[in-house]
């Protein structure tokens, strides 16, 4: 956790697919030689209705994003936020592949290694059956206030990672190093 800059980031959003559904809510924190260096919480407009059961999962409301900032007015800020950064999330894949499409319309070209917090606890606790984040919240014993918000689900990564990190910082940094999907493109091209 000394080397290379990290941004732990969540999302929530319309639903499960990139394609069709978009981003309601970025939290994030950038780690730098092992602290937090700065955070990002944002509301997104989806630009299209939220379905009830998102609503009912994470407590964003139509209401509450109808005069938040559409994806494309935060997308710069967002870039340079996650800018020579490793991109961690919880089922990174997900995430990413919605991060990387709101990009794409707003004309930005993203491109990041990546790593993925459910396979580090697979990895680093292969005696557990379940590694979803209500699994790791539990294996450390942490009261999260706003569970499927972004911000507060992306601040439970930073626990585990620093929890693992001060366990054993060799287990972990091997671990770390050996599920890094790299990328080969530049990490962020504004066009």
């Amino acid at each position: 956790m000394n080397h290379a800059p990290l941004v732990l980031l969540d999302i929530e959003t319309t639903g499960g697919s990139a394609r069709y559904a978009r981003i309601t809510e970025v939290g994030a924190l950038r780690i730098e030689r092992g602290k937090v260096v700065a955070t990002y919480s944002q509301l997104v407009n989806p630009e299209q209705p939220i379905p009830h059961f998102i609503t009912k999962l994470t407590g964003i409301s139509n209401d509450m994003v109808r005069q938040a900032p559409t994806f494309e007015v935060v997308a710069q800020e967002l870039a340079e936020f996650l800018d020579g950064a490793i991109f961690v999330a919880h089922h990174v894949v997900f995430d990413y592949s919605f991060i990387k499409a709101e990009f794409k319309r707003a004309s930005i070209n993203y491109n990041s290694d990546r790593l993925c917090s459910v396979k580090m606890s697979r990895r680093l606790h292969p005696e557990q059956h379940r590694h979803g984040l209500d699994h790791v919240i539990k294996r450390l014993g942490l009261h999260v206030k706003n569970r499927h918000r972004a911000f507060d689900d992306a601040e439970v990564i930073w626990k585990f990672f620093e929890d693992e990190y001060t366990r054993d910082p060799f287990k972990f940094l091997l671990a770390a190093n050996k599920l890094m999907v790299r990328s080969h493109a530049k990490t962020v091209a504004l066009e």
